[in-house]
């Protein structure tokens, strides 16, 4: 690893401001949910800060395209850090006044523009990538910061909540500003090292939005072997997403593990989901390299069903064993598929695609944590057996693939 950082240096460098901006994306977010419990109508507060979670994932469509139609990148990272820094200060301010639902909302507003800009800075970076970064080291560099990013949502969720048992949340949201000033600065003290990588790139020409987005659209539904990686990857995303909330009623009429509590057994299958992706991060370059993403993906699929039996079975241990096995395979396939769609595509177009990639990665779980409570609402069972079905789905829609 320390020899890919010394022979990438640029590209370390670039990665590393992206990174630390990224613990400013999660450092608030507990807070903004204390806030929001603290409400007389903290049900609907909830909602509002998960929907200024979610709705700059269905804008990232139109953010990709327009990233690839900018010319000077490099200070298009700064100057959004820069207002990112700036609407924190606003939010940390209200944040000092007597919290209702109506502050709230403004709070999310600007949460909500502060994620537009962090996404569209991060589509701004992806070209960098496949420039500075040769195709053998692809899936390492991938790897790394498919890494990187889950242990930066991991410590950034955790000091959020460590920090608010000392600290107002006005604090911080000012240090959360101060995170955003730092990248600032850091994106425009690397411009001029950069540069000459950023004048070779490759530049989209300025079209028409949706007519741009439809065309990568296009693009990416054309390679058959992408799509379905896509989709087998948007199937395994789910099930974490659809998991966690059935897992939690499951845990009700559940026995083993009696020295745990429930809150403990519920931090358990996030700790096992975590540690596993982390391990099949650290070793999608040194094992089962001569194996498909659809193999893979269809091995990951059958744990899924096994998990859905450990349901059925009343079983926690058979559930945590092969939710470990999926999230294994998940941090396997998830840097591959990254490097897949760089080398795959050209670079004035790269933003565009890989944001669409990730968008609707990003979409499957709030649906499928939407979809599995609801049908556990009618029978509790009937949702175990359909986590079997959805598993039991993927897994032919891939033998489909491969037929």
């Amino acid at each position: 690893m320390l020899n890919f950082l010394r022979r990438n240096l640029s590209f370390t460098k670039l990665a590393s401001i992206n990174l630390f901006s990224k613990l400013g994306d999660r450092l608030f977010y507990t807070a903004m949910l204390t806030i929001a419990t603290t409400l007389p109508q903290s049900q609907l507060a909830i909602t509002i800060v998960s929907v200024s979670e979610t709705l700059p994932i269905i804008a990232s469509f139109l953010l990709g395209t327009l990233a690839d139609q900018k010319a000077k990148k490099l200070r298009a990272l700064s100057q959004n850090s820069l207002l990112r820094a700036l609407l924190y200060c606003v939010i940390a301010i209200l944040a000092g006044y007597h919290h209702t639902l109506r502050l709230l909302l403004i709070m999310a507003g600007l949460n909500f523009l502060s994620d537009l800009l962090g996404n569209y800075s991060s589509s701004l970076i992806i070209p960098f990538t496949k420039s500075l970064i040769k195709d053998a080291d692809l899936t390492q560099a991938q790897g790394l910061l498919s890494l990187t990013n889950q242990l930066i949502n991991v410590l950034a969720t955790l000091a959020g909540s460590l920090l608010l048992a000392i600290w107002q949340p006005n604090y911080l949201a000012f240090l959360n500003a101060s995170i955003f000033l730092l990248v600032s600065f850091s994106y425009h003290a690397i411009q001029t090292q950069l540069q000459h990588v950023e004048q070779q790139m490759p530049l989209h020409h300025p079209e028409n939005m949706a007519q741009a987005t439809g065309n990568n659209f296009h693009l990416l539904l054309q390679k058959k072997d992408i799509t379905r990686n896509l989709l087998q990857l948007a199937f395994i995303n789910g099930f974490f997403g659809g998991l966690t909330p059935i897992f939690v009623m499951f845990l009700k009429n559940n026995r083993n593990l009696p020295l745990l509590s429930q809150p403990i057994k519920i931090a358990l299958l996030s700790v096992i989901t975590t540690i596993f992706m982390v391990i099949g991060n650290s070793y999608s370059i040194k094992i089962f390299t001569q194996q498909s993403i659809q193999f893979l993906a269809t091995i990951a699929d059958l744990f899924m069903m096994l998990a859905a039996w450990g349901l059925l079975r009343n079983n926690l241990y058979l559930v945590l064993i092969n939710v470990a096995g999926s999230a294994f395979l998940l941090g396997i396939i998830s840097p591959r598929f990254s490097a897949q769609i760089i080398r795959t595509f050209p670079g004035n177009n790269l933003g565009g695609i890989v944001t669409i990639a990730n968008a609707l990665l990003t979409l499957t779980p709030p649906l499928t944590s939407m979809i599995f409570p609801l049908i556990s609402g009618y029978s509790l069972t009937l949702s175990y057996w359909s986590f079997g079905i959805y598993g039991l789905l993927a897994l032919l829609l891939q033998v489909k693939k491969v037929s």
